[in-house]
């Protein structure tokens, strides 16, 4: 089996903290975004990964380091890394043809500004199967319309009028990836009006028309890290299925500290006189005094004190002296209470 990511975005919604980093890569309880869905994925599906194929963009961005970074998730798996580059962003087929090259025999397509929870458990009766979830609002979202045997009949993309609430995750397995590159090859050569992208949905439709049996999923959570108020929920949600991981002893405590959790803590924390948590996350070599913190994502090497912050992100290298905040703070940004 084969994992295809595709992660040529830039983030801008996640601005400032994908300055530095892609998003699949900015860390959750010390553990990037794209790791946590490898993770998702794997845990329960029986198979075994193979190889994971990352679909990157230019390498201005996407250098060298990010490179070695998804390697070394790679390697946990204990599967191969294969890179390509979707130097245009032309759409989500155009960049699953990037990896033309690779696309053959049982693959899943993840895109990686995404995460879940609940089971992946492959049909093997299926040509391909598309995990979902139950939305409010459809509307915003590409859903499928099955059958009454969970066969998928049709994909439509933002419906006006109520069709299904059943909204596609951007997980997909094909039993033979090699289908699909062959419908994309096609869609690839058409002349799209301004503003059109080519879509991998459209491949599948011509799958669906060719008689192809694809079947939905419905997946127990669906979380979106497309914002940083969305990555700050997402990793509530993360936090509280991990909380028995969390009770951590790698800290120093002066004064009066007190820690509710769940709070993950890294290497070499220093608290003084503060209140932690519930749902923080702080990354190693971080100092925090005299501040009450909660539901606040804090990198590497960060700075805190006499603040009362929550729903907050602070990026590496960051120091922040303040109070009664929401903050979204980027790498190597400095905030002082007497500024």
């Amino acid at each position: 089996m084969k994992i295809f990511i595709p992660m040529a975005g830039k983030g801008t919604r996640l601005r400032p903290f994908t300055l530095t980093r892609p998003k699949p890569l900015l860390e959750i309880i010390h553990k990037p975004i794209v790791e946590h869905l490898i993770n998702q994925i794997t845990s329960t599906l029986s198979t075994k990964i193979d190889e994971i194929i990352y679909i990157l963009g230019d390498e201005a961005y996407f250098n060298s380091s990010v490179v070695d970074s998804l390697t070394l998730i790679s390697n946990k798996y204990n599967a191969k890394t294969r890179v390509y580059r979707q130097l245009e962003q032309l759409g989500t087929g155009h960049a699953i043809m990037c990896a033309e090259e690779s696309l053959s025999g049982p693959s899943i397509i993840a895109y990686a500004d995404t995460m879940i929870q609940g089971k992946v458990e492959i049909d093997p009766e299926a040509d391909g199967m598309i995990w979902v979830k139950k939305v409010e609002n459809p509307s915003s979202y590409g859903v499928v319309n099955i059958d009454n045997e969970s066969n998928i009949t049709e994909l439509i993309e933002k419906p006006k009028n109520f069709i299904s609430d059943l909204a596609v995750v951007g997980i997909y397995y094909f039993k033979d990836i090699s289908l699909i590159r062959d419908e994309l090859h096609t869609h690839l050569q058409d002349e799209l009006p301004p503003g059109k992208e080519y879509l991998l949905n459209h491949g599948i439709e011509k799958m669906i028309e060719k008689k192809k049996t694809f079947k939905s999923q419905e997946i127990d959570i669906w979380m979106d890290c497309g914002t940083p108020k969305l990555l700050i929920e997402s990793a509530k949600i993360i936090m509280k299925s991990n909380e028995g991981l969390s009770n951590q002893d790698n800290f120093s405590k002066q004064g009066n500290v007190k820690i509710n959790q769940p709070v993950f803590i890294g290497e070499n924390v220093i608290f003084k006189d503060s209140t932690i948590g519930p749902y923080v996350s702080i990354g190693d070599n971080c100092i925090i005094s005299d501040s009450n913190v909660e539901s606040t994502l804090i990198y590497n090497n960060v700075k805190v004190s006499n603040a009362t912050i929550q729903n907050s992100i602070l990026g590496s290298n960051s120091v922040y002296d303040g109070s009664n905040k929401e903050i979204f703070l980027g790498d190597y940004s400095q905030i002082n209470n007497d500024e």
